[in-house]
């Protein structure tokens, strides 16, 4: 979908809003590290918009901004009474955020925490409320107008669990059985060990059961007193580490 700020050159909106939906595709894929290489790159369209809002020269994409040149960029719109009292004063700290993430956590551990996936939700909101300001002020809409615009965006996905009349399948080649039950628990509530070893790749039923049960004791996944499944916090956790809802062709 392309969207014209009028208010913008059409190069810097069509940049800005393809970089917005890499954002949106990899959050959506929980594709954490890249999503935040995404937020930088966004930030770097941000500030070749503030070039343009300050009256320079737009510095060509594929160059390099050098980081001073990014500070006294930054600055400049803070300081200039013509520009839009929004985009100078809640626009510019959250384009200094974006790219001090995209230049110091690209893996963030705090504690020994992984700070990934809460890192990549700031960029996506930080991202979606930026496109939908700059949409507001320089396309001529409404708050809530832009934020239609901005949310009816769509990516192409490419999901890990498919859906066709009624049946699931599992689109990733290369998981593993215990990753399988971990994603199709990601995707329903519970389900039964048959239907788990129905949608799984194992040719085993002995051993896809022997599975089951050390994701149970291992505390992957948790089973009620009636035998359906269901995933545990420690196997959400490694969904996520191992980006397993990624799609991988």
């Amino acid at each position: 979908m392309t969207i014209a700020i009028k208010d913008l050159p059409a190069t810097l909106s069509e940049k800005l809003i393809d970089e917005y939906l890499d954002i949106k595709r990899r959050f959506a894929m929980n594709d954490w590290g890249p999503g935040q290489l995404s937020g930088g790159r966004f930030a770097e369209v941000m500030l070749r918009i503030y070039q343009q809002l300050l009256g320079e020269q737009v510095t060509p994409f594929g160059a390099d901004i050098p980081p001073p040149e990014k500070t006294r960029i930054m600055k400049a719109v803070e300081n200039k009474g013509a520009i839009d009292l929004h985009v100078r004063q809640k626009t510019v700290p959250l384009v200094r955020l974006l790219l001090d993430f995209r230049n110091n956590r690209d893996v963030a551990h705090l504690g020994g925490f992984d700070a990934n996936s809460m890192d990549a939700l700031f960029v996506m909101t930080s991202a979606t409320w930026l496109a939908c300001e700059l949409i507001r002020v320089y396309g001529g809409y409404a708050m809530d107008q832009a934020q239609k615009i901005v949310d009816d965006l769509a990516v192409k996905e490419y999901p890990v669990v498919m859906e066709r009349n009624g049946e699931l399948f599992i689109t990733r080649h290369d998981l593993k059985a215990k990753e399988e039950v971990l994603v199709l628990l990601t995707k329903n509530s519970s389900a039964t060990a048959d239907f788990l070893y129905e949608k799984s790749g194992d040719s085993n039923k002995s051993r896809f059961q022997r599975n089951l049960k050390e994701m149970v004791t291992d505390k992957f996944i948790g089973q009620t007193a009636d035998c359906e499944y269901f995933i545990m916090p420690r196997g959400q956790a490694l969904v996520t580490k191992k980006s397993l809802l990624t799609y991988k062709p």
